[in-house]
């Protein structure tokens, strides 16, 4: 989108640098809420599919969507504001570049949208079943065929609701994902700079399903969080507790056990343009992390407990920050060459502003000028191919303008030496010699 490009700025090296820490603070936040959302709307869809044989699937299937759709403000703050940051953060990092990074982030915002209204209508309807369902129940003979004909309609948007959710946004989250990859891979921004290559990249699939197995692995962990933290136990409903923590463990046994793999495959398909110490560094530390949440997993199914179930959290969160950390450094040591051009583009526009509103202030060293033009010729205390300024500068004492001309217009004085060539300086070059010569040349 060209008229993102056109309302770009060009940035100094240490803005640049600033937007490069606003895109780490934005994907801690974004990744692990579409990770969550994500997750928590597959499983609900799961679950309530299995109502038929089991109660227990039909009620964590509604609070499982409960849990991360409890405030549309969430999912504003949390969702839609950072994908547009880091559309605007891409603008600018890859200004003049022509990739279409921060357009198809813009896309993804679209469908996140789309993807947010199907999943809140899934989720009100879920509650609205229910009402139809205890309306059924009290046997109200006054309209009993149209509160057959609303429960079936509301049971139909209930399902279509979801698929559709789901669909739009798996669409929106590849799009996200596979937009970040290409600006992190500069080596294939003049091949893969279109829808087509974007969809079908390599990079983008894999980092996909490391996506995909990670929402499943840090929602069992706010799974086990919310039913298992000390405030929460309740003894009311134990088989339903029982069966909440069995699965939800099971899922992030499963799920942490699969995802060293995907982190080591992620790192095999990266450009070579975007290897670094500290991308290694961080993809030790994350399988580091990930290997103390699969012991603490595998502990908690062997016993039978959830009673790391905060320590799991702030797990994740970590284990997040060091992959987007790592991506991140991916990206800055794929694109030095771009910063380096943003740079000079900077300091070009700066130098054209400061022009354009008379503040260009020249500096012109005489020093300089002397070693580049005149010490081939001239010294102060010795003869070369022309007299020694020792000589020559006393009979211009109080009479820089006149040696000023000479400079610019030189004419043979002395049969002795051949003439001086004209040197092709500027007045205000002349000028600054002729000041250096005048005050060095009686030291």
């Amino acid at each position: 989108m060209d008229f993102l490009d056109n309302l770009v700025l060009p940035q100094s090296a240490h803005h640049m640098v600033l937007l490069k820490y606003l895109l780490v603070l934005t994907y801690i936040i974004l990744i692990p809420y579409l990770s969550i959302l994500f997750s928590s709307l597959a499983l609900s869809l799961y679950f309530e599919k299995r109502f038929g044989k089991d109660y227990k699937s039909y009620r964590f299937a509604k609070e499982l969507i409960d849990q991360i759709t409890f405030n549309k403000s969430v999912s504003f703050a949390l969702g839609i504001v950072p994908l547009l940051s880091s559309a605007f953060c891409y603008a600018q990092l890859l200004h003049l570049t022509r990739l279409d990074v921060p357009g198809y982030i813009l896309t993804a915002a679209l469908f996140f949208i789309v993807a947010l209204i199907f999943i809140y209508t899934y989720k009100y309807t879920f509650h609205l079943k229910d009402i139809f369902a205890f309306a059924s129940q009290k046997g109200n003979d006054s309209c009993p065929a149209e509160l057959e004909s609303y429960q079936k309609k509301a049971a139909r948007l209930h399902k279509r609701s979801g698929l559709y959710g789901l669909l739009f946004l798996v669409i929106a989250v590849y799009l996200f994902i596979a937009s970040v990859q290409l600006a992190a891979d500069s080596g294939s921004w003049s091949t893969s700079n279109n829808l087509l290559g974007l969809i079908f990249s390599l990079k983008a699939f894999v980092y996909f399903l490391q996506f995909i197995v990670a929402s499943f692995a840090i929602t069992s962990a706010v799974i086990l969080y919310k039913y298992f933290r000390n405030d929460s136990i309740s003894s009311k409903d134990a088989e339903y507790l029982g069966f909440v923590k069995n699965f939800a463990l099971r899922l992030g046994t499963v799920s942490t056990i699969i995802l060293p793999l995907l982190i080591i495959l992620n790192v095999i398909v990266k450009p070579i343009e975007s290897f670094s110490y500290d991308v290694f560094g961080y993809a030790l530390l994350s399988l580091f992390v990930v290997l103390i949440l699969v012991i603490l997993f595998y502990v908690m199914l062997k016993e039978s407990s959830a009673k790391f179930a905060s320590l799991l959290v702030y797990l994740f969160v970590v284990l997040f920050a060091f992959m987007i950390i790592k991506d991140q450094y991916a990206f800055d040591t794929s694109t030095k060459k771009q910063f380096a051009i943003l740079e000079a583009n900077y300091e070009a526009y700066q130098k054209k502003v400061k022009e354009e509103f008379g503040l260009v202030t020249e500096v012109i060293n005489g020093a300089e000028i002397y070693n580049g033009k005149c010490i081939a010729c001239h010294q102060f205390d010795r003869r070369l191919v022309g007299p020694p300024y020792n000589e020559v500068l006393p009979k211009y004492e109080g009479k820089q303008e006149q040696l000023i001309q000479f400079v610019l217009n030189p004419v043979k004085v002395n049969p002795e030496y051949p003439p001086m060539p004209n040197q092709g300086l500027k007045p205000k070059e002349a000028e600054a010699v002729v000041e250096y010569l005048l005050m060095n040349y009686k030291k």
